[in-house]
């Protein structure tokens, strides 16, 4: 039996720009994802925030910028950090489900 809960979303594994922000105390990565979904994405760093860390993200694709906030997951060296996605304002939605299409 599996016990792991369902994902909300398919994860796809996008490798797209992106800069994530820590709110509080404004340090700035530039990094890629390794997967993106509608509600949150993983990003390849040895640099990670800590969990629980509040972020702004602006995730770079064919020339357009997605801006969304989000919260940190989990974070580690080996593996990167999981951000699941607090708030998006509907045109970045959009853009983001347009990704997806592609």
């Amino acid at each position: 039996m599996n016990d792991s809960p369902a994902r909300r979303a398919v994860r796809h594994a996008l490798v797209v720009d992106v800069e994530v922000s820590d709110l509080e105390s404004g340090v700035q990565i530039k990094e890629q994802t390794k997967d993106l979904s509608r509600y949150g994405c993983g990003v390849s760093t040895s640099r990670p925030f800590r969990s629980g860390t509040k972020v702004m993200l602006k995730v770079v694709h064919a020339g357009k910028e997605i801006t969304a906030f989000g919260k940190v997951i989990y974070g580690r060296p080996d593996i990167g950090m999981g951000i699941a996605f607090t708030t998006m304002a509907p045109e970045d939605q959009k853009l983001l489900d347009d990704l997806f299409a592609d």
